[in-house]
């Protein structure tokens, strides 16, 4: 069988830092979808299952979370100051309080349930003010200085 191609490979490390996964972290989920620990081991076929899995559950999978639920959930990480130097939302930061929180490694498997908990969650840290946007944090510390 061919090997898989330079843009599945592509696509499968622009999905690992989409979803804020480490290598170590993927190289299991590689093993779990198609048992080899090695990326460069993949087929063509068994690279659009790993792709398939990364890019997450269809918007017709049953008990998952929802398209809309993730742009939400990450749009409340942003607004909380979950941000990398890019502006981007920082998806390692918040699958780290997801996995606290809901025992998941990343957003694409909170169920409907804990995705609703997550926003509610997020949505009441937010008014609570529990943590400062960090580079608002930084300009205040530097004004008073």
């Amino acid at each position: 069988m061919a090997k898989l191609s330079d843009a599945q490979r592509r696509k499968i490390f622009k999905l690992k830092s989409e979803k804020g996964l480490d290598v170590d972290t993927l190289r299991a989920f590689v093993h779990s979808q198609v048992g080899k620990q090695s990326i460069s081991e993949l087929t063509v076929v068994e690279a659009i299952k790993v792709i398939d899995a990364l890019e997450g559950p269809k918007q017709n999978a049953p008990d998952r979370i929802s398209t809309k639920q993730q742009k939400y959930l990450e749009g409340l990480a942003k607004q909380y100051g979950w941000v990398t130097d890019s502006k981007k939302t920082d998806m390692k930061r918040l699958n780290g309080w997801l996995e606290s929180r809901y025992g998941v490694s990343s957003i694409i498997w909170l169920t409907l349930k804990n995705a609703s908990d997550a926003i509610e969650g997020l949505k009441a840290m937010i008014g609570r003010g529990t943590e400062c946007n960090t580079q608002q944090s930084l300009k205040t510390v530097g004004s008073l200085q």
